[in-house]
């Protein structure tokens, strides 16, 4: 009997549990978004999640997002799935949630799903209060500005040479130039930090360039699929070695492998950095 009423009860704390996650708390913080005059919408469940997704299918998510600005403005509240999202636009506002009022505001629990994905949980995008401002701290010398200038002279070199590779390619082709610009730009951006932070030697290693790009873009993509397809919304379908979590994983121990590689480079000394502050 004590056996049948104990398992009666975990079965209905456990649909409460599912009830409140994934109607009960979004439709609170929704309606706490309409009662302050907030426009938006919202679906119970799954909200505006499927829209993204064929969005994102038809390669038109750009498109979606702009659309919806245009039709609620630069403020409004919708949610992806059970998660409540407030997105705003406002330069005004903006500065108000990463700066005046920071201290207020801390990162949700899906974009610490996302990000933590790739990165970890421990890291300057995802430290809160005290712990994100000693990390900060800890890089504010090399953004300062004659840091930032001794720079320069290395981001516009890096850009000459990659502007000078496309306009040789376009000058030896009869037809239009095609081009991956997402590709082009990481490895662009790749250039610039590695360059600066880490040396011109390792700049100039195309295999970690590769490995970096390929990790990351193959990492992304199954990101997006997780998140269209619900799994990184449900806590525990994401933690399980699943679609696609094993690529990222692989992929996140790739970039890991880098790193370390190249830290090592720095304690022998087989590297210097261009960025002055930076040891």
């Amino acid at each position: 009997m004590w056996l049948t009423i104990s398992f009666y009860t975990l079965l209905f704390y456990v649909i409460y549990r599912l009830i409140k996650f994934w109607i009960i708390h979004p439709w609170l913080v929704q309606r706490d978004f309409s009662n302050q005059g907030i426009p938006g919408h919202y679906t119970p469940i799954v909200g505006d999640i499927l829209d993204r997704r064929r969005a994102f299918l038809a390669d038109e998510l750009l498109n979606y997002i702009e659309e919806t600005s245009v039709k609620l403005g630069d403020y409004y509240h919708t949610s992806l799935g059970p998660f409540p999202c407030l997105t705003i636009s406002d330069p005004a506002l903006v500065e108000s949630v990463l700066k005046t009022n920071s201290r207020s505001y801390h990162k949700a629990q899906l974009a610490r799903a996302i990000v933590s994905t790739i990165l970890g949980y421990e890291n300057v995008l995802l430290a809160e209060d005290e712990n994100h401002t000693r990390r900060r701290r800890l890089l504010n010398p090399v953004f300062q500005h004659q840091n930032i200038n001794s720079m320069i002279s290395l981001m516009v070199d890096i850009t000459s040479k990659f502007s000078t590779k496309w306009r040789i390619k376009t000058d030896e082709q009869t037809y239009p130039l095609i081009c991956d610009i997402s590709k082009e730009m990481s490895n662009l951006t790749l250039d610039i930090i590695t360059g600066c932070v880490f040396g011109v030697e390792v700049m100039n290693d195309k295999s970690i360039h590769e490995t970096i790009y390929k990790s990351l873009k193959i990492a992304l993509d199954e990101i997006e699929k997780r998140i269209y397809n619900l799994i990184i919304l449900i806590p525990i379908l994401n933690q399980l070695p699943i679609f696609g979590k094993r690529t990222i994983d692989k992929c996140r121990q790739d970039i890991k492998n880098i790193t370390l590689q190249v830290i090592n480079q720095r304690k022998q000394g087989l590297t210097k950095a261009t960025c002055k502050g930076v040891l």
